[in-house]
């Protein structure tokens, strides 16, 4: 046997299991550099761009506008670095929460860092009450109704991290804005096209894909037909919290960029199909509820075979994320719950379904904190005993951070 280190929740647990396992990792590791050098170096050479302190006037109003807790993007590090650069009092700070639960001022302050949240104009979000504008609609049908604060900025700064995203190909660049800072009934128009007119998901909207992802080019069109002043900061952090790359400029320019340094360097080719996966999301806030923890789930059952096992440990430590995933369990036909998402879709509904594909394919065994109750609903089971790791048969795969590292199969998915 040999033992192994698992991230969970904020804590680190220890477990054993057989030594023919292989441990996944990537085959090329980024260039080693400080982070400040990094950051640097990103800042000298913005992508179709001006650079920030020319893009960015002392007198002018700016949004900053950056991710929730659900998301990794050391913001309080990244922003002070800008500051200094950009010299400009007149600034406001905005959480991109999303459709995502509200924030308490201490996740907040954890984020921005106390300096920060104290110095300048703290808002969050409300997908639900805040005030919209209304810009267009998208050739999909989707209605533009964004944050109204959006609208009293000269400028805008997108800063936050660029990730793999299941269904939208990468997260970050304009999915700041679209989602992030839109009402509800644009971001389900959006999610929606994750479906298919059948209400199968969508195969176009996927990992690692941005042309032809359905997802992805309605939430760049609708930016474009925005036609705002930004400038994006994206990083890219490992599982050592530690930024290995950064791409700023043009927001859909140094996201596509971003997204082929993931591609790179985040993402672990391998030839062969596994009874088991172990897997892990990475811990906190990866893991922060069930929504979020999926994407750790999905990046697993691309490796494992029909009929395997699939063990992951997410600790959920805020629930499931979304008041609504639940009813999609109710359905005891597959079908009929595919004619409800086409006609009354709800912001996660599709994850939903992507959840019942994946245990067709696989039993999933989950290390977490959700009661007995919410797994028996969905189907999941509960990972109790860790002596259950060391008696697999068969081939086993460990991923120790499925949420930033990508596992693909030679095969396709």
């Amino acid at each position: 046997m040999k033992k192994i280190k698992i991230k969970y929740g904020k804590s680190e647990l220890e477990v054993e299991v057989p030594d023919h396992a292989k441990i996944l990792t990537p085959s090329e590791k980024p260039p080693q550099k400080e982070e400040g050098e990094i950051l640097t170096e990103a800042l000298d050479n913005p992508i179709n761009s001006p650079k920030i302190e020319e893009f960015i006037k002392p007198w002018d109003n700016v949004l900053v506008v950056v991710p929730d807790k659900t998301r990794k993007a050391k913001v309080n590090f990244v922003l002070k670095f800008v500051l200094e650069r950009i010299k400009c009092k007149s600034v406001r700070v905005i959480f991109a929460t999303g459709t995502h639960q509200r924030q308490t001022e201490e996740e907040k302050i954890e984020i921005l860092g106390e300096e920060i949240y104290r110095s300048f104009k703290v808002v969050e979000h409300d997908c639900f009450n805040d005030r919209f504008r209304f810009f267009g609609i998208t050739s999909r049908g989707t209605e533009i109704l964004l944050n109204e604060v959006l609208c009293d900025a000269d400028k805008i700064l997108l800063l936050g991290s660029i990730t793999h995203h299941y269904f939208a190909g990468f997260g970050g660049g304009a999915k700041m804005i679209i989602p992030g800072l839109a009402s509800y009934k644009t971001a389900i128009q959006n999610h929606k096209l994750t479906l298919t007119s059948k209400g199968d998901i969508n195969p176009n909207a996927t990992n690692l894909k941005l042309d032809g992802n359905p997802v992805y080019e309605d939430i760049v069109e609708a930016f474009k037909i925005c036609n705002f002043k930004a400038f994006h900061f994206g990083v890219v952090i490992d599982e050592a919290d530690k930024i290995v790359g950064a791409f700023c400029g043009d927001v859909i320019s140094s996201h596509k960029a971003g997204a082929d340094f993931l591609k790179r360097f985040f993402t672990i080719p391998v030839d062969e199909k596994f009874d088991a996966v172990i897997s892990s999301a990475g811990g906190f806030p990866k893991d922060v509820n069930l929504i979020q923890s999926h994407k750790s789930i999905h990046h697993s059952h691309y490796i494992v075979k029909d009929g395997g096992q699939i063990f992951c440990f997410v600790e959920c430590r805020d629930g499931i994320g979304s008041k609504t995933f639940l009813d999609w369990f109710k359905f005891k036909d597959v079908d009929e719950m595919r004619k409800e998402l086409l006609k009354n879709y709800s912001m996660n509904g599709h994850t939903a379904l992507s959840l019942i594909n994946k245990l067709k394919v696989a039993n999933i065994n989950l290390k977490t904190s959700l009661p007995m109750e919410v797994l028996n609903v969905i189907g999941l089971r509960s990972l109790d005993d860790f002596d259950v790791l060391k008696n697999i048969n068969g081939t086993i795969a460990v991923v120790q951070d499925a949420s930033i590292y990508l596992p693909t199969y030679y095969g396709g998915y």
